[in-house]
């Protein structure tokens, strides 16, 4: 009998030493751990992808217009990009006309929002490249004043605030009234009034 039981008490005291061994290893080896790690593809391709919504961001040319007036087919407003060229606004006005001069233009410069391009006819004398929109005030001071009473459409465009319509309508106010006796007569044109008329005073004179 008391060998019965040292057998019985031997064989399950090694069953339960063998069970805490094996838990004991779970406990400090757990199976199921997983380690996270960053996947490196998808950091490249999200900061690729911020990278060219910046640098089309920055890319971005806002677009504009351009006037221009004188020897062309078509003068008046055209639109640009901010790479547009001088030679391309000229294309778009339906080319020159055969007294252009282009000795005194360059229509290779980049043509910037809200400049003015005249270009002069033969014989008509030197003009200013592309001007500024208030490039008025830089012809008044240099002198260069317009006879009421000879100019033609293309020299009448050189003043400030004055475009094809506005040109036309001083010659035919000239025509129906027999020509300009003062300068004042300008504000019974269509179109010019005192603010306008303060501005072309200087530029202009009445003569035979």
């Amino acid at each position: 009998m008391l060998k019965q039981w040292l057998q019985d008490y031997w064989r399950y005291g090694i069953a339960a030493v063998v069970v805490i061994g094996i838990g004991g290893w779970l406990m400090f080896h757990p199976s199921n751990a997983t380690t996270v790690t960053p996947a490196p593809e998808q950091a490249i391709k999200s900061t690729e992808a911020k990278s060219s919504a910046v640098t089309s961001q920055s890319s971005h040319v806002s677009p504009g217009f351009v006037h221009i007036k004188g020897a062309v087919q078509k003068p008046g407003l055209y639109p640009v990009d901010g790479k547009t060229r001088w030679d391309a606004v000229v294309t778009a006005a339906g080319g020159l006309t055969a007294k252009a001069d282009l000795s005194q233009v360059n229509l290779a410069k980049v043509a910037s929002d809200q400049e003015t391009l005249l270009i002069p006819e033969k014989g008509q004398g030197q003009q200013a490249a592309p001007a500024q929109p208030n490039a008025a005030a830089a012809s008044a001071s240099s002198g260069a004043i317009i006879n009421l009473n000879t100019a033609t459409e293309t020299q009448l465009q050189t003043l400030s605030g004055v475009g094809p319509k506005k040109a036309q309508d001083i010659i035919a106010y000239r025509d129906e009234h027999g020509g300009f006796k003062q300068v004042e007569e300008l504000k019974s044109v269509t179109g010019i009034g005192d603010k306008t008329f303060e501005k072309l005073a200087p530029q202009v004179t009445v003569g035979p």
